[in-house]
């Protein structure tokens, strides 16, 4: 276990060093050093040029960092494979290896572009929050677990993603140079707002240090009263209020006297900042997790979300994407339109939960929903939904652009109070107008990467509407007897499943015509049309198949392939437009 531990903890260390050295090359304006990859000037060995050798150097940490991680998986396959708490997040660091090399890569091919250093420092400070923990697991004795909370603080977990954003912003803020544009504290240049891209991006990453400082500070008096049995996490909370407190008195000093040695103590100091908080995070879950209370609160925030409608939509939004870009879309956006889609989704299904915990109350298939299996309390689900709505806009707002912003919020609006707070419980054809909601994914994709809505957008938007309604009435039909106890005025039970399979048919040949269509309007080519005529003939088929039988397996084969059918349906647009060109 102790040679287990230390390959654990230089893991970890090393990719803390690997970070300062980034930020000593982007400080000095080293990034560029060694212009192409993986050699140096078309060299193995670089010039003897100051700005090459720090880059090269970062390269050879890098490299150096890669030999305790793969000593750290090896050891784990061979005796913790059976250890979920282990095996876990050290494939997920070797997993994350392989985008973050290719990254590495494209930061510099493409003259470090700002969004993709700020992706670049995001992945490697996952794979370091992922090693401290392995580390923290296995350098605690089991007599220092327990302790007398009685709850996870959430107050804790939204500490540990202040301090992650906040590293964010500082690397965007380094990569657009605007980090002495703002000189002097607390103004800018002894005024605010300044009406200034670059002074409001300084300006903003201010406020959030300002945010994030006070609430480590705060988890700095309160984590040693809610664990006073717990002597590693009041070691660990107040070594990262000490360190989060240094960070910002440098900070300051660093826009009093700029100074690239204080740029770089800011950024050191950040990183610890982060490891350390992550400790702490980690102590306190394994604190929980022996009485089985962290995983659960965990699982049940995810829970809210609906992961897998969101996996849905997130396919539509990427096709979107691909599609606007005519080829491959800056990573980038992709990046941060994924996951600001994600946020939002999970931001509208969390508040849905809240407005529709009665209903889920009494539906077998929802009873165990946080909500009503109490593991998270209504006004809890409301404010998680609420924050993810909220850093939805944002980063689509700020890094993206006003109209994926402005789709994205109506998207959210529509869904919770047209769709859940009014059509679900009134009319029968809830599921075709509250549709809009779900079809807007694709369009804030393709505004995401255009800035402009074209008639293709559009179309893609009617294509998932028109593909809604026999989609979730061949569930409903599934699930007819609990929308009856719940009182949910769903098609089946005002209308009868025989017309249900009826309109199921109509809405399908109406969804196949539709998708037809593109190619008429010049919109898609042959390859598209010949995919969109096979995929909708097996559609149709199951339809008609489900009208004739009328049996569960009929609607659960239609449901299954449904959801086949719209990422088929999406791919088989991009193939076409990439063939096309």
């Amino acid at each position: 276990m102790k040679g287990f531990r230390g390959i654990a903890l230089a893991s970890a260390i090393g990719v803390y060093l690997l970070i300062v050295m980034g930020a000593i090359v982007r400080v000095t304006g080293s990034g560029l050093g060694c212009p192409d990859w993986p050699l140096c000037h078309g060299q193995i060995v670089p010039p003897l040029e100051y700005h090459a050798i720090l880059e090269y150097v970062h390269r050879s940490v890098a490299a150096l960092v890669g030999i305790p991680l793969l000593l750290l998986l090896g050891v784990t396959l061979a005796r913790y494979r059976s250890n979920p708490l282990i095996i876990q997040p050290v494939v997920w660091m070797m997993i994350l290896l392989v985008p973050q090399i290719w990254l590495g890569r494209e930061v510099v091919l493409r003259e470090l572009p700002p969004m993709m250093v700020a992706i670049h420092l995001a992945i490697a400070l996952v794979i370091m929050a992922l090693a401290f923990f392995v580390a923290t697991l296995v350098s605690l004795p089991g007599g220092e677990r327990g302790g007398s909370a009685q709850a996870f603080p959430n107050s804790l977990g939204w500490t540990i993603v202040g301090v992650f954003v906040l590293l964010l912003t500082g690397a965007y803020m380094r990569a657009i140079g605007a980090s002495w544009v703002c000189l002097g504290f607390p103004l800018c240049n002894g005024t605010w707002p300044v009406g200034n891209a670059l002074a409001d991006t300084h300006m903003l990453h201010r406020i959030v240090a300002t945010i994030v400082g006070t609430a480590i500070l705060w988890q700095a008096w309160r984590l040693p009263r809610a664990f006073p049995e717990n002597d590693a996490v009041r070691l660990w909370i107040r070594l990262a209020g000490a360190c989060a407190a240094a960070q910002f008195s440098i900070g300051v000093a660093q826009v009093l006297v700029p100074s690239q040695l204080l740029q770089v103590l800011h950024v050191a100091l950040g990183a610890a900042t982060w490891g350390a908080i992550v400790i702490v995070g980690s102590l306190v879950y394994l604190d929980l997790a022996d009485r089985g209370q962290f995983g659960g609160t965990i699982r049940a925030y995810i829970a809210l979300t609906k992961p897998r409608i969101i996996s849905l939509l997130l396919v539509t939004a990427l096709g979107g994407m691909f599609l606007a870009a005519k080829g491959l879309p800056p990573l980038d956006i992709v990046a941060l339109t994924l996951a600001g889609g994600a946020l939002a989704a999970g931001g509208a299904n969390a508040i849905n939960c809240y407005i529709d915990r009665d209903i889920d109350g009494v539906m077998g298939r929802t009873t165990l929903r946080p909500i009503p299996a109490g593991t998270v309390s209504p006004r809890e689900a409301l404010g998680f939904g609420i924050a993810l709505t909220i850093c939805a806009v944002g980063i689509f707002g700020l890094f993206v652009n006003p109209l994926a912003a402005g789709l994205s919020f109506a998207a959210t609006l529509y869904y919770v109070f047209v769709y859940t707070n009014w059509l679900k419980r009134s009319t029968p054809s809830n599921i075709v107008i509250g549709g809009a909601a779900g079809a807007l994914p694709p369009v804030i994709g393709w505004a995401a990467v255009r800035g402009d809505l074209e008639l293709l957008p559009l179309w893609l938007f009617a294509i998932v509407f028109y593909w809604t309604p026999p989609h979730f009435w061949a569930l409903a039909l599934l699930i007819r007897r609990e929308y009856e106890r719940a009182n949910v005025p769903m098609l089946p039970i005002v209308r009868g499943d025989v017309e249900t399979r009826r309109q199921i048919l109509l809405y399908s040949f109406v969804l196949v015509a539709v998708t037809a269509l593109l190619t008429p309007f010049g919109l898609m080519g042959a390859i598209y049309l010949v995919a969109a005529i096979l995929l909708g003939g097996v559609f149709i088929h199951y339809a008609n198949r489900l009208r004739i039988e009328a049996t569960a397996v009929a609607a659960r084969r239609l449901f299954r392939y449904s959801i086949y059918y719209l990422t088929l349906i999406f791919a088989a647009m991009v193939i076409d437009r990439q063939i096309q060109l």
